[in-house]
């Protein structure tokens, strides 16, 4: 009975070692095609989320391996959940050193975002020492160590301003950005990605999230607020992407950027809004040679429409490119057609993007945001100004706590210089990212002369009940002219100049007697002051 019973207990271990080892097989099977499936959700479909779920359900038999807890690492990267990050990244530092060869860099990224700069630099120095000087050199390593020092140094010398979430009525649980915001500080577009976007359709085919759609807010004066953002009248949105570019200085047109991936691949739009109605048109693509075959973004007009800047990744030495995303300007031949862009130069544009631009409505101050110029650690809002000579100044940081470890970008400054708006992250966010407003009254970015103290005028031509398009130069006390613009379709015109100064304007026209007018632009106190001026031209006299 023994001897059978020793037999059986024989046959049983065996039996169970057998399906062990079966066992053992198909989980390392089960786990190969797994991580398969999660890196190519990750790769190729750009679903990080989908990847993420793979790699958590393998967490959960594969608790201590190096590589499932790095992955989950990058996922989160991505998502920009930077704490969690640290915290995975941290995991398979402890498993395996040696899990991947981008581990130290990966960390040191995970750590400046979360705000751990000590233990970002020492990271960093790690994948230093071990890196490959392609792979330093790829990784552009030197700039980020320089970026952490940068941080410290801005963040204990803050400057004087005080930044505020816009609240509900602008903000959503999505990703809001990209303000832009009339002379008159009246109306503010922006892009959202909500889920009462036209269609309220994802983004399958990218990130998942909602499609882009256009918003506007309007000043509301008695609350001393902007009033609840709405999706825009009109025919601006699509069930595709449809991000703001910016609202022209007088409120009449709107730029704006599409990518459908087959007719146009990122591409400016411009829509004009009706006066009759005051809904918008139908956007149509600027021609040549603003539009290329590369992408363009971030379109902004001066505020007498003379001349339009924006960010081409146009690439060549004909186009005078420095890097991946550069600033241009171009200027107005006609009321449709542009000159030939100029590239703004390695001054401004750096081997990297350059991004978000604004001409303020003095004409001579831009904001844009970059990651090639020194910042504390992803993009950071820069300012430069035009000299005489048509030359930029070397673009100055605005500091903390405007530019953060962050993605900080889209900075509109108002025509007084007391209120800037921006879009970043920060932990008062009402979602991925908010729009901030900044209040800059003891913080003066402007220069004197022609930067502050501006005044709006605006206006019309007109022949008696009809209107007219003609242009307007403007000439100070000494006869010296100061600026020059022109009228839109509907004879209407708009400018912003120094005001507290007389100005002399002369008015023409094709098939009109010229005018000459003066103009007493005054000063505001307390906010922008806005002059309406309407000039009455006469019909020259029918040639026999």
């Amino acid at each position: 009975m023994r001897k059978y019973l020793l037999l059986f207990f024989a046959v049983t271990l065996l039996s169970t070692a057998g399906f062990s080892q079966e066992d053992k097989k198909a989980s390392k099977v089960t786990y190969k095609k797994k991580m398969m499936d999660a890196r190519h959700e990750y790769l190729t479909e750009n679903n990080v989320r989908a990847a993420l779920n793979i790699y958590r359900e393998l967490l959960k038999d594969f608790t201590n391996d190096a590589k499932v807890n790095y992955r989950i690492g990058e996922c989160h990267f991505r998502m920009k959940n930077f704490e969690l990050a640290v915290e995975y990244f941290q995991n398979a530092k402890k498993l395996d050193e040696e899990v991947d060869d981008e581990l130290f860099f990966n960390l040191g990224q995970a750590y400046h975002r979360n705000g751990q700069l000590d233990e970002s630099l020492e990271a960093y120095n790690i994948y230093n020492s071990t890196a490959s000087k392609k792979d330093r050199k790829f990784h552009n390593v030197a700039l980020r160590i320089s970026q952490i020092d940068y941080a410290k140094k801005m963040m204990a010398s803050p400057v004087k301003v005080t930044i505020e979430n816009l609240g509900d009525n602008i903000n959503s649980r999505g990703g809001d950005y990209a303000p832009s915001i009339s002379a008159d500080g009246k109306t503010m577009i922006f892009t959202s990605r909500r889920s009462d976007t036209k269609g309220g359709g994802v983004d399958k085919a990218g990130d998942f999230k909602y499609f882009e759609d256009i918003y506007i807010s309007h000043w509301d004066s008695a609350e001393n607020i902007w009033g609840k953002a709405r999706p825009i009248e009109g025919k601006l949105n699509t069930e595709g992407h449809d991000a703001g570019l910016s609202i022209s200085p007088d409120g009449n047109q709107i730029f704006i950027y599409r990518n459908d991936g087959v007719l146009y691949i990122g591409d400016i739009f411009v829509s004009k809004r009706r006066k009759s109605s005051g809904t918008w048109g139908t956007p149509k693509p600027l021609e040549k040679p603003i539009n290329t075959s590369y992408y363009e973004s971030s379109a902004c007009l001066t505020a007498d429409g003379n001349r339009m800047f924006f960010v081409s990744e146009r690439i060549g030495k004909k186009n005078g490119a420095q890097g991946r995303g550069d600033i241009y300007v171009a200027e107005r031949i006609s009321k449709s057609v542009w000159g030939e862009p100029k590239n703004l130069g390695p001054v401004v544009n750096t081997p990297e993007d350059e991004a978000a631009v604004f001409i303020h409505p003095d004409g001579k101050t831009i904001f844009f945001s970059s990651n090639g110029h020194l910042g504390l650690g992803d993009y950071d809002v820069f300012m430069s100004r035009m000299n005489e000579d048509s030359t930029w100044t070397k673009p100055e940081n605005l500091g903390y706590p405007i530019n953060t470890i962050g993605k900080d970008a889209h900075f509109v400054l108002s025509t007084d210089g007391k209120t800037a708006h921006y879009s970043t992250v920060k932990e008062d966010g009402m979602g991925e990212r908010d729009i901030y407003k900044i209040d800059m009254s003891n913080y003066p970015v402007l220069t004197e002369g022609v930067s502050i103290n501006l005044s709006i005028l605006k206006g019309t031509i007109k022949n008696g009940e009809d209107n007219i398009v003609g242009q307007l130069t403007f000439k100070d006390d000494s006869g010296k002219e100061v600026a020059k613009t022109v009228c839109n379709d509907d004879g209407d015109f708009f400018i912003t100049l120094p005001g507290g100064k007389k100005y002399n304007v002369s008015v023409s026209a094709k098939g009109y007697t010229p005018k000459d007018v003066v103009v007493d632009l005054a000063l505001g106190k307390g906010s922008t002051h806005s002059h309406t001026e309407v000039i009455d031209l006469v019909k020259l006299p029918e040639q026999e």
